[in-house]
């Protein structure tokens, strides 16, 4: 239903301490295991700006700003320390999951299966290799690597989970079903479980169970998207035209539709000629939703980048959007509001969609509040070329009730704001020039 969560970073240690001095090493390894990043960072920067070619340092150095989400950052420490140490496995791992999280799939399992070979009994390794593997569509190679996890980690949920996942992609719903079972039994508090066996579920057909682990998932998170959506699926599949009714309250739910404010105006030509020249548009991205078309990373929306302004006019709009949900009397009762972030940060990225372009539905879980800024919605040639359609769920699940769909035909210069669980889709593009827009998710940050 929506884009694999990436993997988790792993934190192995480098054993090798070079100059300056194991002195300074060991006080930034206290540092670390006091949980003092801040200052390990300070330390590892000076020892850096004093003798730059130290492994080590580079490697926690990367490993901090990979932790830190500036996986830019990270990938460069991790290349300069693999230059100094080529081929060590700490550091192929770490770079293989840093890689993974900047789109760079192919790269990823290069290094992973680089590791697989010098080190074929290393769990982590497998279980990472079938997990790009079945988010690029090869459940069959993906159901082999984690079967190979699993001989080495029998017991570990993640495995498990993930191999339940593969065998669900593939149909087999026979052995999927009890490894999903056996993962929500030894972790019934992970709502990442609790969503993935009943999707298992909804798969079999088995809608009235699917809704049970996904209330008891919303019940352990109440943001968890996933969950949301799936009560969406199941409320539908049930007949629960209440709960339907509720979750996908298009007139309450959906904010903007018209031009952003004169505050937030923006020069589309340029942005226009900004995000075609984006270097890191990848023409349909492995696991993601985009079909005859490019995509871009995240996009660096720090001061000082060209997205900044960009930034900034979402932000705006985002902010003024949540105050008037806040404060929305007939939402109080909203399971959705429930999960209302009193911290967030903005992640963002480009779709670029060529002649036939078309984005599959989808949700974003790693939001709660997602949207869509369109630059040019280039000059349809049929009526709903490219309109934005919501509700409908993704194709590979055997539901019988028509969903709750609303379309939107977008223009130049519109802001619109919707639940990131919202499932959504675009009808094929067809037309004069190309269909650009900038996506963004509110994503949740603890505190």
């Amino acid at each position: 239903m929506s884009d694999w969560r990436p993997p988790t970073l792993a934190n192995p240690f480098l054993p090798v301490t070079m100059h300056p001095g194991p002195a300074v090493t060991d006080e930034i390894r206290r540092q670390l295991r006091l949980g003092q990043k801040a200052r390990a960072r300070e330390l590892l920067d000076a020892a850096l700006a004093a003798t730059p070619e130290h492994p080590e340092h580079l490697y926690l150095r990367g490993m901090l700003s990979a932790g830190a989400g500036d996986n830019v950052s990270a990938l460069a420490d991790f290349d300069a320390a693999l230059r100094l140490m080529p081929g060590l496995p700490p550091l192929l791992f770490n770079r293989a999951l840093v890689l993974y999280s900047l789109e760079s799939v192919a790269e990823a399992l290069e290094d992973l299966l680089t590791l697989s070979r010098s080190q074929p009994g290393n769990a982590d390794v497998w279980i990472n290799i079938g997990i790009i593997q079945l988010r690029d569509n090869r459940p069959a190679e993906a159901i082999d690597s984690l079967l190979r996890a699993q001989r080495l980690a029998p017991d570990s949920p993640v495995v498990l989970r993930t191999l339940g996942n593969a065998l669900r992609d593939a149909g087999r719903f026979g052995e999927s079903l009890p490894l999903h079972r056996r993962v929500v039994q030894a972790t019934p508090n992970d709502p990442a479980a609790l969503t993935d066996f009943a999707l298992c579920l909804l798969s079999a057909g088995e809608a009235g169970q699917a809704r049970e682990h996904y209330s008891r998932a919303l019940a352990v998170d109440p943001g968890d998207q996933t969950a949301l959506a799936g009560l969406y699926m199941t409320g539908n599949e049930l007949g629960d035209q209440g709960s339907v009714s509720q979750l996908m309250d298009y007139g309450a739910l959906l904010g903007g539709g018209g031009e952003t404010g004169t505050e937030d105006e923006i020069d589309l030509a340029a942005l226009r000629a900004l995000v075609l020249a984006h270097e890191k548009l990848v023409w349909e991205p492995t696991g993601r939703s985009t079909r005859l078309g490019k995509q871009s990373p995240m996009l660096d929306l720090s001061p000082g980048s060209s997205f900044h302004p960009l930034r900034q006019m979402i932000e705006r709009q985002v902010q003024q959007r949540m105050q008037v949900l806040a404060g929305d009397p007939h939402l109080q009762s909203h399971p959705w509001l429930k999960g209302l972030p009193r911290r967030w940060r903005l992640q963002s990225w480009i779709t670029v969609l060529e002649q036939g372009g078309q984005q599959a539905p989808h949700i974003h879980p790693a939001g709660w509040l997602s949207g869509v800024f369109y630059v040019d919605v280039g000059q349809p040639g049929l009526e709903h070329a490219g309109s934005l359609v919501f509700g409908r769920m993704q194709a590979d699940l055997p539901l019988q009730q028509p969903a709750r769909e609303h379309l939107h035909r977008p223009v130049n210069g519109q802001l619109i704001t919707f639940p990131s669980y919202f499932f959504h889709n675009t009808v094929p593009y067809t037309g004069t020039g190309p269909r650009i827009s900038i996506a963004f998710d509110v994503v949740p940050q603890p505190g």
